[in-house]
């Protein structure tokens, strides 16, 4: 059985943890902003997904944090100069980062495959 020390080799760790900052930055610049998304990435490339499929798993989990617009309720009464309530407000920011996040191109897409995304998106809008 081998040694915890050959299991977590010491080299391999300061070298992920030198790229935390690294792969954090390249997350930051793609779109992905909310805290967790470089562990949700490193999670999943350490299970074995390809790059495209653990910046996917860094879309979940940012999606995740996000939640959804019909999660956020009344808190008493703010308002806002647009005479949106706090809630109205709440659910609509929400949902704006939903819309965004969504959005996101995989940087790690194949080319040919995000032209044909987007071209399928265009006729299901039309």
């Amino acid at each position: 059985m081998a040694s915890i020390s050959e299991l977590h080799p010491e080299a391999k760790v300061r070298e992920e943890r030198h790229n935390r900052a690294v792969l954090l930055a390249n997350l930051l610049t793609t779109g992905l902003r909310m805290p967790g998304v470089e562990v949700a990435y490193r999670a999943a490339a350490f299970a074995g997904a390809s790059d495209e499929m653990a910046w996917e798993a860094a879309r979940r989990h940012e999606l995740t944090m996000i939640g959804f617009p019909d999660e956020i309720y009344s808190t008493g009464g703010l308002s806002y100069p647009r005479g949106l309530a706090d809630e109205e407000s709440s659910r609509k920011r929400r949902q704006s980062l939903i819309d965004t996040c969504r959005a996101l191109p995989n940087p790690f897409a194949l080319q040919g495959d995000a032209i044909q995304r987007s071209n399928s998106d265009l006729e299901e809008a039309a």
